[in-house]
């Protein structure tokens, strides 16, 4: 199966830039998720143990109370698992059209400073530093244009 040229094969091209974007998505989705639930959690004891005085211990059973509250952690639990997954894939795949422009320019920086000579940087319409690459295109030209 033939890869278009265009395509990347390898979505951690950057993989420090990459990760730290991962990173920062999984703790502005994942901390709130856990404080939430965490409060969650706190009321819905202290409401059914305030039920479980008023109602009586025949009508709800410590065992159903626990039983609630373990279910909310497991919901709680796989919410973020779910959560840090899809937005692990969601990070790579969206730093990937930062990263491997960023990588693809580093590439030509160090041909430039070691003076071999460089080919015009092209991207694919959807990558994010387009503007940029078009800048730098233009002090490639000027610098062959100088030799």
């Amino acid at each position: 199966m033939m890869i278009p040229w265009n395509r990347r094969t390898h979505y951690l091209v950057n993989k420090r830039i990459q990760l730290q974007f991962v990173v920062l998505l999984l703790l502005l989705a994942i901390i709130p998720i856990v404080l939430l639930g965490s409060s969650l959690y706190i009321v819905n004891k202290t409401y059914l143990y305030a039920m479980q005085r008023i109602m009586g211990e025949t009508m709800i059973a410590d065992v159903d109370i626990q039983g609630t509250l373990s279910f909310s952690v497991h919901a709680l639990t796989s919410l973020v698992v779910i959560t840090a997954i899809l937005l692990s894939y969601i990070g790579i795949r969206f730093s990937h059209h930062i990263a491997g422009p960023v990588y693809k320019m580093e590439e030509t920086i160090d041909k430039l400073v070691k003076g071999e000579k460089v080919d015009l940087l092209h991207f694919r319409k959807n990558d994010s530093v387009n503007d940029l690459a078009g800048k730098f295109n233009i002090l490639i030209k000027k610098m062959h244009q100088a030799k």
